[in-house]
């Protein structure tokens, strides 16, 4: 009985297995994701419009955006920009103030409106840094989806044989693998619950910093080197 049990065990393991082999060829069909337009430039500012090839309808990407922004006050730009997270349904994950006119803000925002969102964010100041990039993670859904409904088959199988197990060993075995497949099954829903909750609402990090304030000798040293700088340089 003892040699049945483990032999029906070996037998369910090897068979799942090979139907994880056979995961690529799931129909992606219904995974799908909330996709903003393709942004513009996806560096710093003045930056020429990349050429972002249209976005295929049924691709999940992961949207982020990182905006450096010089502000008069960091207060109230915080305060603003919390408001505008919630307008659009958004929210700020981690707030980070220094209290010596800096501080760091990450917000979520629903992907659907991820541009508009950046936009709005531009105007609390005079940006200085912009990078935008998205991250296809299709694939990586797919595989895990497919990853776990082969986990839940195996583990399905491995309770029917542990039902009909009555040797000590043998129910000592099957739970050792049946526990092993369950910590599998829970690392893959947290995976796709992390991916899908990416997907879903894209990650804005504000840079927020003071503007500084020049003094007389501050402004005449600026008007200086402007002059200056035009001796060498007429056009940029």
């Amino acid at each position: 009985m003892k040699k049945t049990v483990l032999t029906l065990v070996v037998l369910a393991v090897v068979a799942v297995g090979a139907g994880c082999r056979t995961c690529k060829s799931i129909d992606p069909t219904g995974i799908r994701g909330t996709l903003p337009p393709a942004l513009g430039a996806a560096s710093a500012v003045g930056g020429e419009a990349s050429d972002r090839q249209p976005v295929q309808p049924d691709r999940m990407l992961i949207w982020k955006a990182s905006l450096g922004i010089e502000v008069w006050s960091v207060e109230t730009a915080v305060a603003d920009a919390v408001a505008m997270a919630e307008r659009q349904d958004g929210y700020a994950e981690r707030k980070s103030d220094s209290g010596a006119g800096y501080a760091s803000l990450t917000i979520r925002i629903p992907a659907k409106v991820f541009k508009d969102a950046v936009s709005e964010f531009e105007t609390l100041g005079t940006v200085t840094r912009r990078d935008v990039e998205g991250q296809d993670v299709t694939e990586e859904y797919i595989d895990a989806d497919a990853r776990l409904k082969n986990k839940i088959v195996l583990r399905d199988r491995l309770k029917q044989l542990l039902d009909k197990a009555t040797d000590v060993k043998d129910i000592l075995a099957i739970e050792t693998e049946l526990n092993r497949v369950q910590g599998d099954i829970d690392s893959l829903e947290g995976r796709i619950k992390s991916l899908k909750g990416q997907v879903d609402y894209a990650t804005v990090q504000l840079d927020l910093r003071r503007k500084p304030i020049l003094g007389p000798l501050g402004y005449l040293c600026k008007g200086l080197w402007c002059g200056i700088e035009k001796l060498f340089v007429l056009r940029d």
